[in-house]
């Protein structure tokens, strides 16, 4: 056997108590010896450093630890470092490599049996009907655990305080998951030097129970490529190896002894940076419920496929692989099947335990049926980093994994650089405000007389969320008065409510010179059949529709200025911190249109990625 044949066992048996304890008895002092001597373990598999050998014999429990420097020349998913690795290696990887879903003659279901697709009566719908229906399918709605719009940096440093020894206060009023925090603190760089106080709320308890737990593996774990590692996969994958699940609820153990039950938790993230947990106690339930062996494999594998493989919504997914290349098919085809991020050929039977934190405590899915991790970052950028590590751009899980361990390595040892003080909630929004500003909790380091230095309020600005004007009256108070400072967010189903908001409801005129235009640039994919070509050209319309007008009269039709009066703010008209929508420039005019700078990025972020392109993100200033 080669010296680069890594053999590995099938099962650790020293895992297999952990399965069957009760994670409650460990606040009592139960099994907490044994998990103390399986944490200081190092992980049976290190972190991917770059792309490994595909040389993965399952059955034999062998692997092969070189880098992966010669890509499959049919479906470049794997990649292996010698003619000899691949060769031997073969006959598993043909099954993939020759999937139907693969081949040139693919088809979706509705061509294969004569029949209209179930998304084409959607065509026809009116924005607001179609934005009705939506919330009656059940696979189309649920918990947004991974985010639907790409991280940003909310605040910009380079381009308002341009001091990296500024300190910050940042408000994350409906933060949703971490990733504009991990790209916010991440974009300050290694020379920053101020302080940083983060609030971070939402509504949502399984939100808040994850944030949380992140929190604990990235600042208490001391490797911070184990740290990043661990966090990756308890963030987006639905399966990790147990030993992972048992750091996990040593970790959620020794933070819930801190506090009784509903009580305030304080900790130590790191010698710099601290966590305190302001949550009500069901948040600390589920704390422990996300950390245990509360779900089985089996009832985690049968959910997930049942959400991922629902007949209902097979023509939507088959709509999806229309537009894909053949091996991004098979990429998501895959994630879809076993939930992991990692590289298309890398090694994964250890991935073995589900991930509780995923599914309700019943066991069932909390997102909806397409959920996609790809969706929550700038694609652009995970390419790059993917290449940077061997990657090719067909495995784009595989590409997303490194991107991931890049930034969440960042930012793990940015909680150890920097002094971050961050402040949990599970609250709603403006309630949380108005707590802030009584003094409700000054003994916990958030006196009244606190104001941040951005606010990001996410979308709860919808008309069918909170709205403009009770989110403005009760968070613009707390806003700092400075040049640099505002109240940002977005809003993503106005278009549902205006007039003209998006381009099918603004006249056959406007749709027609869009199709013109698109068809001139080779925007519109042809497909077996005009019906199907017309219903997916329709889904990107919106990238050449200017809906500022639109929008600008969807919020003065809703009281804008005399929100503003009331409460002494002006929305931007050239923006500092975030873009006026999607791809387009942070300083660019609000009439500008997302860009895309050849056709492979057209394609990545048209296709690979689930966009409406109608959403609109503002800024709000104290006005002048």
């Amino acid at each position: 056997m080669s010296s680069s044949i890594r053999t590995f066992p099938p099962v650790n048996d020293s895992w297999l108590p952990f399965k069957t304890f009760d994670p409650l008895s460990l606040l009592s002092g139960g099994w907490q010896e044994l998990i103390d001597s399986l944490v200081v373990r190092d992980p049976k598999f290190a972190p991917l450093e770059v792309l490994p050998c595909a040389n993965v014999q399952v059955e034999p429990y062998t692997a092969c630890e070189k880098p992966g420097r010669l890509a499959c020349s049919l479906c470049k998913l794997v990649s292996y470092c010698t003619k000899e690795c691949q060769k031997t290696h073969w006959g598993i990887h043909k099954r993939d490599c020759k999937d139907a879903i693969r081949s040139t003659k693919w088809k979706p279901a509705w061509i294969v049996e004569g029949r209209v697709p179930t998304f084409i009566n959607k065509a026809n719908m009116s924005t607001a009907e179609e934005f009705a229906q939506r919330f009656r399918e059940k696979l189309a709605i649920g918990l947004s655990l991974w985010g639907n719009i790409p991280a940003m940096d909310v605040v910009n440093l380079s381009n308002n305080e341009k001091d990296s020894s500024a300190n910050l206060s940042l408000a994350f009023a409906a933060s949703g998951d971490l990733r504009h925090i991990v790209t916010t603190v991440n974009a300050l760089g290694p020379e920053y030097t101020g302080r940083v106080n983060i609030v971070l709320n939402d509504v949502a308890s399984p939100l808040v129970s994850r944030n949380i737990i992140l929190l604990l593996i990235l600042g208490m774990i001391p490797d911070e490529v184990v740290a990043a590692e661990i966090a990756l996969h308890f963030w987006y994958s639905v399966f990790m190896p147990m030993e992972y699940r048992v750091r996990i609820l040593s970790m959620v153990t020794s933070l819930l002894k801190n506090g009784g039950p509903g009580e305030p938790i304080v900790t130590a993230l790191g010698s710099r940076s601290r966590l305190t947990c302001l949550v009500p106690v069901g948040v600390q339930e589920l704390l422990m419920s996300n950390a245990g062996p509360m779900l089985s494999t089996d009832q985690a594998q049968t959910e997930y496929e049942r959400v991922r493989t629902a007949p209902t919504r097979l023509d939507y997914r088959d709509r999806m692989y229309m537009g894909l290349k053949p091996s991004h098919r098979l990429a998501f085809l895959g994630f879809r099947r076993f939930g992991v991020v990692l590289p298309f050929g890398a090694a994964n039977a250890h991935f073995n335990a589900p991930n509780p934190s995923l599914f309700s405590l019943s066991g069932e899915w909390l997102q909806t049926d397409y959920a996609d991790p790809l969706e929550s970052w700038d694609l652009d950028k995970v390419f790059e980093s993917g290449k940077a590590r061997g990657a090719q751009s067909e495995d784009v899980y595989g590409c997303l994994y490194f991107f991931l361990s890049d930034q969440l390595r960042t930012f793990a040892r940015r909680i150890r650089e920097y002094p971050i003080s961050f402040y949990v909630f599970n609250s709603e929004a403006c309630a949380l405000a108005k707590e802030i500003i009584q003094g409700t909790y000054m003994a916990y380091g958030i006196p009244p007389t606190l104001r941040f230095d951005r606010i990001d309020v996410s979308n709860i600005m919808d008309p069918n969320y909170v709205g403009p004007r009770s989110v403005l009256k009760v968070w613009g108070p707390l806003l700092a008065k400075s040049d640099n400072t505002a109240l940002t967010g977005y809003f993503m189903n106005w278009m549902a409510y205006a007039e003209k908001g998006c381009a099918v409801d603004a006249g056959t005129a406007v749709i027609m010179n869009i199709m013109e235009a698109m068809i001139k640039n080779d925007r519109v994919q042809r497909c077996l059949d005009p019906g199907t070509t017309a219903a997916i050209a329709m889904s990107n319309l919106d990238t050449y529709y200017d809906n500022s007008k639109a929008f600008s009269k969807f919020f003065k039709d809703r009281g804008l200025e005399s929100v503003e009066r009331e409460t002494k703010l002006k929305l931007r008209e050239k923006h500092k911190i975030i873009p006026h929508r999607v791809r387009t420039p942070v300083d660019g005019r609000s009439d500008a249109l997302p860009q895309f700078a050849d056709d492979e990025t057209w394609y990545r972020h048209t296709r690979l990625v689930n966009m409406t392109w109608t959403e609109r993100f503002v800024e709000f200033a104290h006005a002048k």
